[in-house]
């Protein structure tokens, strides 16, 4: 598992295997309602969510991707088809991931057909009530969530668009959450607005009536401030899914415009680039709400889940003139910007409100995180970089063998600098430390006690 034959890695490894962590970024819902989404069967269970990708590239066809993910069908029905994919997905982080699980979590070296059962039959009596503590005994002491959004499971992901059921439980005090979460408020589906029914949804959430577009931005803001209160830490946008993430600064005229179409005409449906000059002003006037609430940003960067998409739209040079507009609001750029990493040292070196999120990087490629570390320590200040975020759903154990394989890369390229002599051994813990607790505990404002070497 990429694990040097050194000593000075061997002691670091010592090291920051015993660092607590701060979970920058994460799916996870807690218990509660993670365990209405838990999946049985093993094959989909192991699928969920990103090795289905490496699976589907390696040239499964539509119609096999659905079968294995279908709750209804058999594990012997998946087999065959599960079987002559894995050979050919099975040395891909997405599968070391899954190896480095079920080695952890069910004793399993080698996934055959009777391991799978073996899995079903833990499964099948898997106890709800050790979830927390999979996170703890990691040595998670914070987990930043992006969980105010109904998940999947829960009902269709269209309804993103319509309502958000999750939040207004959220923000009526009815949604279970443990303490060591700490949300983020859910962006994007509030300035690429397309449907009337989600005026309608924020109408009804805020409990005020909206026939402009100010009153539209005041409700917007107050739900926001209501979040804040009730324990938000940061606002989250993962735009670069859907559209290029740069956003241009159209005349307030531009986007009242549009948005008057929706108002007049409940039943439009308004389509992409359409709406861009309303989204573009959205995501700005935000940018300021976010500045006025001191509340930090993450926006997703690089490299999307999935297939078939690109990731040119999502490469975080097109926020230059967003970060450099709003220098007063802190900006968490996330995964490491894979695969643009020189753009990304750049603007972290190059603006003092923007960050280096390394969350799900190792996941995607953990030799570009492993030479991201070692670059980012000769060109960025060490205190603008966050080290770990799991950046799965459902399952804890996911997140755990994730956090396993990062504490290695981050050995593997400290150890480095050390031997080449660019780093003593003691910094190199600290800076550790640093990355996987203390910056982002400073960062989204925990008030966790920092962690001292």
């Amino acid at each position: 598992m990429l694990k040097k034959s050194s000593t000075i890695f061997t002691r670091l490894l010592d090291h920051i295997m015993d660092i607590p962590v701060v979970d920058c970024h994460d799916h996870l819902c807690g218990p509660q309602r993670d365990q209405n989404g838990f999946h049985i069967e093993p094959i989909l269970m192991l699928i969920t969510p990103y090795l289905v990708s490496d699976i589907w590239s390696a040239g499964a066809s539509d119609e096999e991707i659905e079968l294995l993910q279908s709750k209804d069908a058999s594990t012997d029905e998946k087999w065959p088809i599960f079987n002559r994919l894995w050979s050919s997905t099975k040395h891909t982080t997405f599968s070391r991931i899954t190896k480095l699980m079920l080695k952890e979590f069910y004793n399993i070296e080698e996934l055959t057909r009777p391991a799978l059962d073996k899995i079903m039959e833990q499964r099948a009596v898997y106890d709800h009530s050790n979830y927390l503590k999979i996170l703890e005994d990691a040595g998670i002491k914070a987990v930043i969530a992006d969980v105010l959004m109904q998940m999947s499971w829960e009902g269709p992901v269209t309804d993103r668009y319509f309502s958000n059921p999750v939040l207004k439980k959220y923000l009526e005090g009815k949604l279970p959450m443990p303490d060591m979460w700490h949300p983020v408020f859910p962006l994007p589906f509030f300035h690429e607005i397309r449907h009337h029914e989600f005026i309608l949804f924020i109408s009804t959430i805020s409990g005020s009536k909206i026939t402009s577009l100010a009153e539209y931005e005041e409700a917007v803001f107050n739900l926001i401030k209501n979040s804040k209160e009730h324990g938000v830490v940061a606002l989250k946008d993962q735009s670069a899914y859907v559209r290029v993430i740069s956003y241009d600064l159209p005349p307030r005229s531009h986007a009242e415009k549009i948005f008057n179409k929706l108002l007049i005409g409940p039943r439009n449906l308004l389509s992409w680039p359409q709406v861009k000059p309303l989204g573009d002003y959205l995501f700005h006037q935000y940018m300021r709400f976010a500045r006025e609430l001191h509340l930090p940003v993450q926006i997703h960067t690089g490299y999307v889940a999935g297939i078939r998409n690109r990731v040119d739209k999502a490469n975080a040079v097109h926020l230059a003139s967003v970060l450099e507009l709003h220098s007063d609001v802190q900006f968490d750029l996330f995964h490491g910007n894979w695969p643009y990493m020189g753009d990304l040292l750049f603007l972290a070196k190059n603006y003092p409100n923007v960050y280096i999120d390394l969350c799900w990087l190792s996941v995607i490629d953990p030799l570009y995180s492993q030479e991201l570390i070692k670059h980012a320590i000769m060109t960025v200040p060490h205190i603008k970089i966050h080290a770990f975020g799991g950046d799965y759903t459902l399952s804890p154990e996911f997140v755990a063998a994730h956090l396993e394989l990062k504490r290695v890369v981050i050995a593997n390229a400290l150890s480095d600098l050390v031997e080449h002599n660019w780093l003593e051994e003691h910094d190199a813990i600290q800076v550790a430390a640093d990355w996987l607790f203390n910056n982002p505990n400073r960062f989204y404002n925990l008030g966790l006690r920092p962690r001292a070497i």
